[in-house]
């Protein structure tokens, strides 16, 4: 018997399942309904491509339409659960779970971009989207999450982070003052500082902009945009009463990134260790976390 039963779900069970509200729920489905359809007529459930069209499920389908299948990968990204104990939820076994989040993954990547709630991960793509504002001011900043400690000793070295003190893969991020994510990098190993892979990013940047940053990124200088950051402090030396003075207001106005960073991670698969073994599962399920967190942004600011 199926436990989860998506008629019988009240609206603040969504936001707590899901991190949705309906409205929000609901846009992605119109994207994502297409996309299955459009999947389901040429592919099977394994990749396989159809020998001729099929436009309508098998009855026996273990996820049945559109609505239980966005369900079904919104609920396991937001909570992270085994997939024995997912497979329970949905009234299936562990294998198959593992195949659904195998397909249903890049359905809902697609579909956030189409809705367009994705960051950009090119540095030109970033580039024109500020080009276009007569004036800009965005935040840079870095996060790190926890993965499962390789049993390769050199694997183990290349992904420790010494600032975490555990084995961690790493993005910078760059937000608007409206906590939107413009801008996500690749996903790297922990042991990567955030001043590498700002200059590995190759931002460019057009001018009247301000980007602000913190001691992490020093010597992170690009031409054209305004860097602001904290002061640091001298060695055996304090900082003046103007420096301490500046730092406060620097860091009352960096909370933005900070804020905007916890609502990313209201995923659990983003804040806990990732069980998957999916090919370049990190990098996708923080690209789409930023994506939900946009959506959230969107349409709670509109309303």
């Amino acid at each position: 018997m199926r436990i989860i039963k998506s008629e019988e779900i009240s609206h603040r069970q969504l936001i707590g399942l899901t991190s949705l509200r309906a409205d929000e729920f609901m846009a992605i489905l119109s994207e994502f309904d297409k996309l299955w359809l459009q999947y389901y007529s040429y592919y099977d459930l394994k990749g396989n491509k159809r020998s001729l069209p099929k436009h309508s499920e098998h009855s026996d389908i273990s996820l049945k339409g559109s609505h239980d299948k966005l369900l079904f990968i919104l609920i396991y990204l937001q909570q992270n659960p085994t997939q024995a104990y997912h497979g329970l939820m949905f009234s299936m076994s562990q294998g198959k779970v593992s195949q659904w989040l195998k397909l249903l993954l890049p359905l809902l990547e697609k579909s956030l971009h189409r809705l367009g709630m994705l960051p950009q991960r090119r540095a030109d793509q970033l580039y024109l989207s500020l080009k276009a504002l007569a004036e800009y001011f965005i935040l840079l900043d870095g996060t790190e999450r926890v993965i499962p400690r390789s049993v390769d000793y050199e694997r183990q070295r290349f992904y420790y982070s010494g600032k975490k003190g555990e084995h961690t893969v790493k993005n910078n991020l760059i937000i608007n003052k409206e906590k939107k994510v413009l801008f996500l990098s690749a996903t790297v190993e922990g042991s990567m500082h955030d001043k590498a892979l700002a200059d590995e990013m190759e931002l460019l940047f057009p001018p009247e902009g301000v980007l602000m940053q913190d001691l992490g990124f020093l010597g992170f200088s690009p031409d054209k945009v305004k860097v602001v950051m904290p002061e640091k402090k001298p060695k055996n030396q304090e900082l003046s009463s103007e420096d301490k003075a500046f730092n406060q207001l620097v860091s009352s106005m960096r909370v933005t990134v900070e804020h905007a960073i916890g609502a990313i991670k209201r995923l659990r698969i983003v804040q806990e260790k990732i069980r998957l073994r999916i090919e370049n599962i990190h990098d996708r399920v923080m690209l789409i976390a930023c994506g939900l967190h946009n959506l959230r942004i969107e349409y709670r600011n509109l309303s």
